[in-house]
Parts: structure tokens; C-alpha cells; sequence
């Protein structure tokens, strides 16, 4: 069996007093796994990223990364091995691709400066991996929504990490892109890279992850294969409506049903 990258236990978390946002969540991580989050708003996947990245602190439970208490690590530490992409990013000055990128290499630098030939290459393999090679003098303030997607995914990647936690990652990008992005993951998966992604097309993204993980309320409803976990009945349990799956081999289409019974 695959090392286990995040083991957490019994996770009770809350944002304010009394507004508990999860409750009694147990979930891992294997390396080389692609693991999808999937839910309505509000279920509380994008907390448990926030939990794994270390930027909250459990109200209850531990959360262990390689056999050890994530609140042990320091920052910079836990940075160098794990990647986390939030729903969007507040780059706001006018750097050009490359130095965004070049951002990525910040957790393995031990100063101010991190151009070594070392963080130059990784950061060259990101933007190539990403295909964003040719972009690397163009400013990031004069990118589309979903162009700084990929370059954000490309900062991700230079760091080198353990394992990528990506908060929709692909809902800026068009269907090809969005293809693409999916299968570079899985490439890094099965390299040995963990991927924790939220997701809302959980058709789309059943295609790629290994394991889907549906929350409802702040409550985990099924985790386990996609075939599984897009069961009809659970779906509808977990968004509150009735639903269809629709199936073409691997490929699976989730649909809305109206309140007469048809698909939207």
C-alpha cells in the first residue's frame, strides 16, 4: 500500500462560537491519489483544504501529514511539501508569468532570493507542463481569468510538492483546458504526488480522481470509488434535489432533475 500522506481523525471545526462548519470528519490521503471533494455550497470542502493546508487549526481532532501532528510543522516546512491553490488569487501587481511562477520556489529558499539554477528549472518544467512556456515575459495583470488559472496552477507545481490541495481549479478554464489541467494532475498522481481537489463538475472530475469524497452539511455522506459515490440516491441526499447519472463507460454526466422529474 501507498505511504499515507494525511491521516485526520475525527475533525470538528468551526469559524465562529457555536457555527460548527464540520462535524467529526475522518479522511486521508495516499500518496500518488487524486481525491475530489465534492458537495453543494457550503458542505464545507473548501474548510477541510483550508484544515490540510494548515491555515486553521482544528476545534477538535488532529490532522497527522506523513505520520506527524500538522501543528508541528513549521510554516515554511509544511509550504515545501504541500501546495495549496485557493479559489482565487490576489496577485495584483504587474509581474510577468515567469516571476509568478518563480514565486512557487519561495518555500525552499533560505532568504530573500530564490533564482538559483535549481528553482529555475522547476519553474521552466511548471510553465512547461502547463503550456505557458510562451507567456513567460507577459504581465499577470493582462491575463484572462482562466489564463491566470494556469499560471497559478504552474506556481503550484514549481514548488514541488508532496501533495497539491486545488480549490476549483479548473472553473475559470474552457473545456479543453479543462481536460488538460485534469490530466497533467493525474500525471503528477501517478508520480506519486498527492491531489486533493474541490470540484463542482463531479461528473467531470469522476473521470480523473481515484476517489471522490461527498459532503453534505459538514458531513461526509460517501467516500470511495466514483462509480460508487455517484450513486442517484446519495447524490440526492447530499444537494437536496433529485438527480440523474448518466453513464457512457468510464464517463459519467450528473444532471438536475426538475421538480416534474426531467433533467435539466
Amino acid at each position: 500500500m501507498s505511504e499515507s500522506l494525511y491521516i485526520a481523525s475525527n475533525l470538528t471545526f468551526g469559524y465562529h462560537p457555536g457555527g460548527t462548519v464540520l462535524h467529526d470528519i475522518n479522511f486521508h490521503v495516499h500518496q500518488g491519489e487524486f481525491v475530489a471533494l465534492i458537495g453543494p455550497n457550503g458542505a464545507g470542502k473548501s474548510t477541510i483544504l483550508k484544515l490540510l493546508a494548515g491555515l486553521h487549526n482544528p476545534v477538535s481532532g488532529e490532522i497527522n501529514f506523513r505520520g506527524r501532528s500538522l501543528v508541528n510543522f513549521p510554516g515554511r516546512e509544511l509550504a515545501r511539501m504541500v501546495a495549496y491553490l485557493p479559489q482565487e488569487d490576489e496577485i495584483h501587481f504587474p509581474f510577468t508569468v515567469g516571476e509568478v511562477v518563480m514565486l512557487g520556489r519561495w518555500p525552499h529558499s533560505g532568504g530573500a532570493f530564490f533564482d538559483s539554477e535549481i528553482d529555475r528549472d522547476a519553474a521552466s518544467n511548471a510553465m512547461t507542463m502547463v503550456g505557458i512556456m510562451d507567456w513567460a515575459g507577459r504581465l499577470i495583470t493582462e491575463l484572462s481569468g482562466g489564463e491566470r488559472a494556469r499560471v497559478i496552477l504552474a506556481k503550484a507545481i514549481a514548488t514541488q510538492p508532496s501533495c497539491l490541495l486545488l480549490d476549483e481549479p479548473v472553473s475559470e478554464l474552457d473545456l479543453k483546458n479543462q481536460a488538460e489541467a485534469y490530466q497533467l494532475l493525474k500525471t503528477l498522481a501517478l508520480n506519486g504526488a498527492g491531489i486533493v481537489v474541490v470540484a463542482h463538475d463531479v461528473g467531470g472530475v469522476s473521470r480523473w480522481a481515484d476517489r471522490l469524497v461527498l459532503l453534505s452539511n459538514g458531513n461526509i455522506i460517501a467516500d470511495g470509488h466514483p462509480s460508487d459515490v455517484l450513486d442517484e440516491n446519495l447524490l440526492a441526499k447530499a444537494y437536496g434535489i433529485s438527480v440523474k447519472v448518466i453513464s457512457d463507460g468510464d464517463d459519467k454526466a450528473v444532471f438536475a432533475r426538475s421538480n416534474g422529474g426531467d433533467a435539466l
